[in-house]
């Protein structure tokens, strides 16, 4: 069974402060691409972003984790800041066409073990990079959890709390 763990959710829900506290205690963690991508696009006042370009982007941040993915060492556990299924689940949501993604998502092995970070009001924000409002976030989240779902995960929730909870259930949840 893979150890490739998926921390997912909407916007806005504390999945990167989790990886970046997972970091700190030194386990294998792969960052969200897309907000690098986001940023970077920003700096040079690019045109590949999810509200110019959904469809380039998206090819771009899937292509991305796939690669992520692949370049892993599969024999160590690793978490990843949202998966190829993400990028899928936005498509749809967008209702763009999904074929190209389907071919990808058939080549990527995650854990069936799925975590997710509900919508959770009282620190979900936006800023340059992250500009969906709460309702346009909980939409996201529910297509995220039917994609997951569809493809045969456990979605596994995460309760709120602080950060050092959150990830103390998380590690729970794998041993």
């Amino acid at each position: 069974m893979s150890k490739c763990f998926v921390i997912t959710g909407g916007p806005g829900t504390g999945k990167t402060t989790i990886i970046n506290y997972l970091i700190k205690e030194n386990y294998n963690c792969i960052p969200e691409f897309s907000r690098k991508l986001i940023s970077e696009q920003l700096k040079i006042n690019g045109n590949i972003l999810p509200w110019k370009n959904i469809r380039k982007f998206s090819e771009i941040v899937a292509k991305e984790r796939k690669k992520q993915i692949q370049e892993i060492n599969s024999k160590e556990i690793y978490f990843f800041d949202r998966g190829v299924l993400d990028v899928y689940a936005y498509m749809k949501l967008q209702n763009i066409d999904t074929t190209s993604l389907e071919k990808k998502i058939g080549e990527i092995t995650y854990n069936k073990k799925i975590f997710i970070t509900p919508i959770w009001k009282k620190i979900f924000n936006s800023d340059n990079e992250r500009k969906e409002n709460i309702e346009t976030a909980k939409k996201i989240e529910n297509s995220i959890i039917n994609t997951y779902n569809n493809y045969g995960y456990q979605i596994v929730k995460v309760p709120f709390g602080n950060v050092k909870k959150r990830v103390e259930f998380i590690l729970s949840e794998i041993e």
